[in-house]
């Protein structure tokens, strides 16, 4: 049971967030649900299992995309920072006054001061400053990147974890880690998009499997890993790297 409930919660939260995009540039969240990508201000969804994708309409300005995890169920948000919206992305049309947020994670919104509120309105537990990345991590706790300096954020503050923080986070078994390129962890092993390659890693950093792949971002979708190139183009892999039809 343990094993399943760890399992389930990877697969919604990795990775909530990654390095924020600049401008004009690919983002992307992944969840148990589907895939949500904003690229030159065009904001599209991907839902399993079919993964057809959906033009989400949504004003220009869009500074942040992300899945409000909730159990088994997540649902899609952008966040408008120059209007200070939150908008759904699931075709309810709910929307959330939040201010300048920057970054999304399963279960926070967070402004361009740090500040973060959750979903429903309701303030949270934030950090000092603009965050370069933030995620809900495999333990269930916020997570940060800024400046270098990965943190644990909690009602008590926030803790220094790292201050040799790797540009991309991503959720792990025990929380969160970062790395130096587009990386997501299951319990299947490391899967990392190096630029040339997909790779797939053990613990202990040994490579187990290597399929070619150009640069992108990458998520876990109900135990599949999901690939999202720019330009809108989705791969599926299983577990060891074989590439699947979906």
């Amino acid at each position: 049971m343990r094993l399943l409930l760890v399992t389930l919660l990877l697969t919604a939260c990795a990775p909530a967030a990654l390095r924020p995009a600049p401008a004009g540039g690919l983002q992307a969240s992944f969840s148990g649900q589907g895939v949500l990508w904003a690229e030159g201000g065009q904001v599209t969804l991907a839902r399993a299992p079919g993964f057809q994708k959906v033009a989400v309409r949504v004003p220009v300005g869009v500074t942040a995309v992300g899945w409000q995890v909730a159990g088994r169920e997540s649902t899609p948000w952008v966040a408008l920072g120059g209007l200070g919206l939150l908008l759904s992305a699931d075709g309810r049309p709910v929307t959330v006054q939040a201010g300048r947020v920057v970054a999304l994670s399963g279960t926070l919104a967070y402004r361009e001061d740090g500040s973060t509120v959750s979903y429903d309105g309701a303030p949270g537990t934030g950090l000092l400053g603009t965050p370069d990345a933030v995620l809900t991590g495999g333990d269930g706790q916020e997570y940060a990147v800024q400046n270098g300096n990965l943190y644990r954020l909690s009602s008590g503050g926030q803790t220094v974890l790292s201050t040799a923080a790797q540009p991309y986070l991503y959720a792990d078994l025990t929380g969160a880690a970062t790395a130096n390129a587009p990386t997501v962890a299951t319990l299947d092993g490391r899967y990392t998009l190096t630029g040339t390659a997909l790779e797939r890693r053990d613990v202990a950093g040994v490579l187990l499997a290597s399929a070619p792949h150009p640069a992108g971002l990458i998520g876990v979708v109900g135990g599949v890993i999901v690939t999202l190139q720019p330009g809108g183009t989705l791969r599926f892999f299983a577990p060891d790297l074989k590439e699947l039809q979906l």
